[in-house]
């Protein structure tokens, strides 16, 4: 038996879809794939990143930057310092506050102390009287039988010796100005005064007659 020839072999030439019409259907359907393509700025947005590069560069160099500002506005240190008055103002101490913050809550808002308990400020004799004295209560505390306008308290009054002179003056000034007391202001050299004149004190006054005496 002679084989076949294949010289007289009809070669087939269609793409392999041509014998699956179904998937060169499904194939059709496929969307394109995805290609990358260059998109450069646009001309308009170049030119204005380009102006304001210039722009900068030129601000920069005609801005003055010489010692006489640090601000970058053309102000000086001197323009920018508050008035004299202004500083003076803005370390005034506030009476009022530092009661508030330390005294209120036993002598009250209004000076009226409570009952048999924490002796009243307004129209007191001891608030009223001589200013070392009260200074020195605010210095060291007072232990002990207080007789305050014809009651006697027997509590505790803590010293208040951390606060500054003008800090104690100016609470004192307060309580002397208010509830209807009417007696001077108590300067902050009064105060440092008996801070010096009592320094040796290392604890309160034991009632009303030491406190009388001064010492």
């Amino acid at each position: 038996m002679s084989a076949p020839r294949s010289g007289n072999r009809k070669q087939d030439n269609r793409p392999p879809d041509a014998h699956n019409p179904q998937a060169s259907a499904q194939r059709s359907r496929e969307n394109a794939d995805p290609s990358e393509r260059v998109h450069p700025l646009p001309w308009f947005l170049i030119m204005f990143i380009g102006a304001m590069g210039m722009w900068g560069g030129f601000y920069i160099y005609s801005t003055s930057s010489g010692s006489s500002s640090a601000y970058g506005d053309q102000r000086t240190t001197s323009t920018l310092r508050p008035p004299e008055a202004t500083l003076t103002a803005a370390v005034a101490v506030d009476g009022a506050q530092i009661y508030a913050g330390k005294c209120a809550s036993c002598h009250q808002a209004t000076g009226a102390g409570i009952s048999g308990v924490f002796p009243p400020l307004a129209g007191a004799e001891w608030v009223t009287g001589d200013e070392k004295i009260l200074s020195n209560i605010l210095l060291h505390g007072v232990n002990g039988p207080l007789e305050v306008k014809g009651n006697v308290y027997n509590g505790a009054m803590p010293a208040w010796n951390s606060l500054s002179d003008e800090e104690i003056a100016a609470v004192l000034t307060h309580i002397r100005r208010n509830w209807g007391n009417q007696a001077p202001a108590v300067t902050a050299a009064t105060v440092k005064a008996q801070r010096d004149a009592t320094q040796g004190r290392t604890g309160p006054y034991q009632g009303g007659t030491e406190l009388a005496a001064g010492n």
